[in-house]
């Protein structure tokens, strides 16, 4: 059965968060394994890699939501602003309005009589000429920014449920063991979160996928490196697990 014209679009309104979870995850799995192997190199402390990475994994995810709520609150005023601007403009010069109006479906490949019927049916309609001149002139789409709370807290529960996944084995066991345990699964849930974003993206799931794969392994493998690093010129960090 053919998808709707009304479940078509709840889908893509369902995926506009898309960005925010994609994110949120793929930060919280490769800053934390990175982190969490470079502090398994420098002090072989399996307690003090699990409170590393707690606190990590909550601090990371309140600055990660931070970030999200004053950026979207910052697009989102901008975007009204812009808004009121355009419904100004309209009531103030709507011969201009118009013009700029019949210009942009000009553009769009119909003929000027064409636009210009289609202009003078939208002026007998107020509301829906001003949103067709919004979009269509200032391109104001109808875009899901005025969310920016619900977009803070996707990228907070996405970053937390991509962070705790590193930690996971060194709750249950210790040293190089649960180094390697917390890098493969850190790996593997990218490569799923990967091949995930290349179904949606319509692209290969696969290539897509290990684009992921080879991110995360390669930052646990800097941040074990950085690691030894400073053990090496900092040998007095070493704690006894």
């Amino acid at each position: 059965m053919a998808v709707s014209l009304e479940e078509k679009k709840a889908v893509i309104e369902s995926r506009s968060r898309i960005r925010e979870l994609v994110f949120g995850v793929q930060d919280g799995l490769i800053s934390t394994v990175g982190l969490l192997a470079g502090v398994q190199g420098a002090t072989e402390s399996t307690v003090v890699v699990i409170i590393t990475g707690l606190t990590a994994m909550f601090s990371g995810a309140i600055s990660m939501a931070a970030g999200s709520y004053l950026s979207s609150n910052a697009q989102k005023d901008i975007f009204d602003k812009e808004l009121r601007e355009a419904e100004l403009l309209a009531a103030q010069e709507p011969y201009v309005a118009a013009e700029g109006l019949l210009k942009s479906l000009s553009d769009e490949g119909l003929s000027r009589e064409q636009s210009y019927g289609i202009v003078k049916q939208l002026l007998q309609q107020e509301q829906v000429f001003l949103r067709t001149f919004q979009e269509k002139v200032f391109g104001l789409g109808s875009a899901d920014i005025n969310q920016p709370l619900k977009g803070a807290l996707v990228m907070a529960a996405s970053f937390i449920s991509g962070a705790v996944i590193p930690i996971l084995p060194y709750l249950f066991i210790k040293g190089n063991q649960a180094l390697y345990l917390s890098i493969a699964l850190s790996a593997l849930t990218l490569f799923g979160v990967g091949y995930f974003k290349g179904v949606l993206a319509a692209k290969s799931p696969v290539a897509s996928g290990m684009q992921f794969f080879c991110i995360a392994v390669s930052a646990a493998g800097l941040g074990y490196l950085i690691g030894l690093v400073v053990q090496y010129f900092f040998p007095g960090v070493q704690i006894a697990a």
